[in-house]
């Protein structure tokens, strides 16, 4: 799969009193991305077209990993560089690489879980979304 890019900005709600980047917000900015990377790779459902009926996806962080390197401040350009790591047949492992021009800031990875929306059970990755993956 190809690296997809999410730009954004540190913002003043990103920051604690100083002006450094919190550390919750590398995590908003990473699900951001990922939202993002969906809607490209998969235009044509929205996350709750994918949730509704009786074959409804969820796609849950059933873990993440943040190794910060240096630390953003406030109005920083940032961008968000995400990227499939690992896809099984129930989850799959997304790299997010954090970035303020060529300074990395955090190297995140966040395991997925795809589970049935009405049963909340564990369901296979859809076969359309292995595809847009294997696409791009």
């Amino acid at each position: 799969m190809k690296e997809f890019l999410y730009d954004t900005r540190a913002y003043f709600s990103d920051t604690d009193a100083g002006g450094i980047v919190y550390h919750a917000s590398y995590i908003d900015w990473a699900e951001h991305a990922r939202t993002e990377m969906l809607r490209e790779m998969v235009p044509d459902k929205s996350q709750v077209e994918l949730a509704e009926g009786e074959n409804g996806i969820l796609i849950l962080v059933r873990s993440i990993k943040i190794e910060y390197q240096k630390p953003g401040y406030l109005d920083d350009k940032i961008t968000v560089h995400t990227s499939m790591e690992e896809m099984r047949r129930l989850s799959c492992t997304v790299r997010q690489i954090v970035m303020r021009g060529a300074d990395i800031l955090a190297d995140i990875r966040v395991g997925l879980a795809f589970v049935n929306s009405q049963t909340k059970k564990p369901a296979l990755i859809p076969e359309f979304i292995i595809k847009a993956f294997e696409e791009n």
